[in-house]
């Protein structure tokens, strides 16, 4: 439906509602909740849920089911119960400024949901995890597009992902697109009657299930912060959890059993963040459910663990991306669109292992690789302190093959002038950088390119 069909659609208006105990509920709940005061929220829409809601009298919606309002006018919970109380089937737009939202529903249900930010689809999703370890998001991405299929059935189907897991996934998702709506003040909302596939019906949820969730999820967040007041706090796994840690992380689902598998008893909830790749909301959620269930506990009440290493990995994994740069901007000059088919050789030659570390990098766009992203494939992939440098030998191994290529397509006149600008960056690392043991690896890595193209 287009902009000018949507203008003749009929409006609904906050007088447009009946004077009754339920919607005064909804409203009341969606105030508290806007202002933070999430008990009242939560006590506000349960006393709502006790009742049976009835907008038979709403004359706005008496020549048809489609309708559109404004949810600076309306609140979102109102709008969601005239869909269930009408068992409506058809798909709800929200739009802000810059993003829109479908929720979809059947009989009154809501049973999917999909929007247009990035972090919030599936693919980002899987991306933040360690199923699809050994494969390219963006070609599995593509893969999908081109048979026609979901994301999700094409995983399922190519033995990618269990039933299970997808499920999981997908709950997740629809809850955390649905529980953003909660917090918008403003936005555009346009319902249409309409059928709705059988596989768009995923979930099973009334508004106020998913009002309860968001509500009781901001709860917990906000209890959590009285409890650990800063991300500084380590958490550990007790002793007697940790002997039997294959049969707990068989009962979590798929996000607490990514949580759980980061907390070693080093980081803090700022590097739990980070590393998961998840927004601050939802880790520290996970985290607080599993300290409920008894599965992990602080260790200190103020945390000072530094990952000093961790830090060392940072700085010279921002001089490999350096280099690699400059092989990149060699590449690209003389080859153009054609640099992305050596890219891709490179990638395909290096190990499994090595290819843990680029795993959902977009690594020949026109800005540098995600310097986060691998440092997260790091931490996921290599927790151990003892196996981080792996990055060093991924990197040399990645640089050498792109090198080889490049001499064999450009000549070596040309590789030779890259490996120069590798030599002074070399340099600069011996006189500047202070001595420790992934120093002496790294001048060695890039000795052995040096060495391979002489002067």
């Amino acid at each position: 439906m287009d902009i000018n069909e949507r203008q003749v659609l009929q409006t609904v208006r906050s007088s447009d509602f009946p004077d009754a105990t339920f919607y005064q509920h909804l409203s009341l709940g969606t105030k508290k909740f806007h202002n933070k005061e999430y008990e009242k929220a939560i006590s506000e829409w349960q006393e709502a849920a006790k009742l049976r809601p009835d907008f038979s009298e709403m004359t706005a919606l008496s020549e048809s089911a489609s309708f559109r309002s404004r949810l600076d006018d309306v609140p979102l919970l109102g709008l969601l119960y005239i869909l269930f109380s009408y068992a409506f089937t058809g798909v709800a737009s929200i739009h802000s400024e810059d993003t829109h939202k479908e929720v979809f529903f059947k009989e009154g249900w809501i049973v999917f949901a999909r929007t247009t930010r990035s972090e919030e689809r599936l693919g980002n999703f899987l991306s933040r995890r360690e199923y699809l370890a050994s494969f390219n998001m963006e070609d599995v991405v593509t893969q999908a597009k081109e048979s026609g299929e979901k994301l999700g059935t094409f995983l399922v189907k190519g033995g990618l992902l269990s039933e299970k897991e997808l499920l999981e996934l997908l709950d997740f998702q629809i809850k955390e697109i649905l529980a953003d709506l909660f917090s918008w003040n403003e936005g555009e909302f346009f319902f249409e009657q309409g059928e709705v596939s059988e596989d768009d019906v995923v979930v099973s949820y009334t508004p106020l299930d998913i009002a309860l969730f968001t509500a009781r999820r901001a709860l917990d967040f906000s209890t959590f912060r009285r409890m650990i007041p800063n991300n500084k706090i380590i958490f550990r796994i007790p002793p007697y959890i940790e002997n039997d840690k294959t049969r707990v992380m068989e009962e979590l689902d798929a996000n607490e059993k990514f949580i759980f598998s980061l907390i070693d008893g080093n980081r803090n909830v700022d590097q739990l963040i980070k590393f998961s790749g998840d927004e601050e909301i939802s880790v520290i959620n996970i985290l607080y459910r599993l300290v409920l269930m008894g599965l992990t506990k602080k260790t200190k009440d103020i945390g000072t663990y530094e990952d000093k290493e961790f830090a060392e990995v940072s700085r010279f994994l921002r001089t490999f991306l350096e280099v690699f740069r400059l092989v990149l901007d060699g590449l690209k000059k003389e080859l153009g669109a054609r640099s992305r088919g050596v890219i891709d050789k490179a990638l395909e030659q290096l190990t499994v292992d090595y290819g843990k570390l680029f795993q959902g990098v977009a690594i020949d766009k026109i800005l540098p690789p995600d310097e986060n992203k691998i440092l997260k494939n790091i931490s996921l992939y290599y927790p151990d302190p003892s196996e981080r440098a792996i990055f060093i030998d991924g990197f040399y191994t990645l640089i050498k093959n792109i090198l080889q290529e490049m001499a064999s397509i450009l000549g070596m006149p040309l590789t030779k002038r890259v490996v120069a600008e590798i030599g002074r960056i070399r340099w600069d690392i011996y006189r500047f950088y202070t001595d420790s043991p992934m120093k002496r690896k790294v001048l060695e890595a890039f000795d052995k390119i040096v060495a391979q193209y002489p002067k």
